[in-house]
């Protein structure tokens, strides 16, 4: 049932009211953490952090999860600041620290929680199960707690969240054109081709030029599966074949737009054509302060030994989320377009990114 809620919750997202909750019985010493409004987000905390002690402060995200959230300016510094002073929080803890999601740091600079409210801000893990251990670590992150995974029940999820509304409209379209059988197996088809899709994940490409064979595949093989199932059920016509076939070719379609987007794998593309840009680290500033090591997903970074300076030791894995070119003190990293162009840390930090892509969010 809790499977099948939060899947609910992430089919209907809805908003939590900020404010300062008590996870058990925290004293003064307990830690804070930070996270956003999205309803979901909330209870999955809630729930890990059953049998710990903490103070959970729960800053404005608009209802967004906080990596979308914070890409798109939606969920900043200022927004923790204001949960921050709205909450009273000195007036709990005894202690001037927050533990802030690692993944809303494309939008959230801990010095300006400091200067602003006087609250020393760390980064907590990538994902939400780590919490415990990370508590028990006395708030210390391990190496593996950095690294974003994509584990199979997350995967059903997001399958179910793009699955039920092109099934749904599928459904619709087919029950008054074609009529009820043909309607329910084409919905079959689409639901079959979603799972499909990202249950082979990561095995099966969806960016880059080879991913069309991942939804012609996936789309082969669920109308395959579907037009058998016709041909047992009444039998299998023309128009059913083409009914079939339109609905697992307009779903591959609808996937094809931003699938990548909505997964912790790749960077978004749907608004990324045409604007071809990779990490770029300028060497002679980078000054070995490792807090883009800190922040990084996906383990792109790293640290080159006595010589205390980063590398981008992984470029294939990069997200373009930018949040080490937030984080860097010293202005090491930044874009740069196929053509030339340069997108500087300081314009970066005005025009968030999100999965969907670069998108301009004003100044925060």
């Amino acid at each position: 049932m809790t499977g099948l809620r939060d899947t609910v919750l992430r089919l209907f997202p809805h908003a939590v009211s900020p404010g300062l909750r008590r996870i058990g019985n925290p004293s003064p010493e307990a830690p804070v953490l930070i996270t956003g409004n999205y309803a979901l987000t909330v209870r999955r905390l809630e729930s890990v952090l059953r049998g710990y002690d903490a103070w959970l402060l729960i800053a404005n995200s608009r209802g967004i999860n906080v990596w979308c959230a914070a890409g798109g300016g939606h969920f900043t510094h200022h927004d923790v600041i204001a949960a921050i002073r709205s909450g009273r929080l000195a007036e709990h803890v005894s202690h001037r620290r927050v533990i802030l999601p690692q993944l809303a740091a494309t939008g959230i600079e801990p010095k300006r929680i400091l200067e602003a409210a006087g609250f020393e801000g760390r980064w907590g893990p990538a994902r939400l199960e780590d919490l415990p251990e990370f508590i028990e670590r006395g708030c210390r992150v391990k190496r593996s707690h950095r690294r974003m995974r994509f584990p199979a029940w997350e995967r059903a999820e997001i399958a179910t969240m793009w699955a039920v509304p092109i099934a749904v409209l599928a459904g619709l379209v087919l029950i008054f054109t074609s009529g009820a059988r043909i309607a329910v197996a084409s919905v079959g088809a689409v639901v079959a081709e979603v799972f499909v899709i990202f249950l082979a994940l990561p095995r099966v490409p969806i960016v880059g030029r080879f991913r069309w064979l991942t939804f012609a595949g996936a789309a082969f093989l669920a109308a395959a599966v579907a037009a058998g199932a016709l041909q047992i059920w009444g039998g299998l016509d023309g128009s059913a074949l083409v009914a079939l076939c339109a609905a697992v070719t307009i779903a591959a379609a609808i996937l094809s737009l931003d699938i990548a987007g909505t997964t912790p794998l790749h960077p978004g593309t749907i608004n990324s054509i045409g604007n071809h840009y990779h990490l770029e680290l300028v060497e002679d500033r980078c000054k070995g302060a490792a807090d883009c090591v800190q922040v990084c997903p996906r383990n792109v970074l790293q640290m080159k030994g006595r010589e205390r300076r980063v590398q981008i030791a992984r470029p294939e894995d990069c997200m373009l989320c930018g949040s080490c070119i937030v984080q860097c003190p010293h202005d090491a990293f930044r874009f740069r377009f196929e053509d030339g162009r340069l997108v500087e840390p300081e314009t970066i930090r005005a025009t968030h990114l999100n999965l969907l892509g670069r998108r301009s969010a004003g100044r925060s």
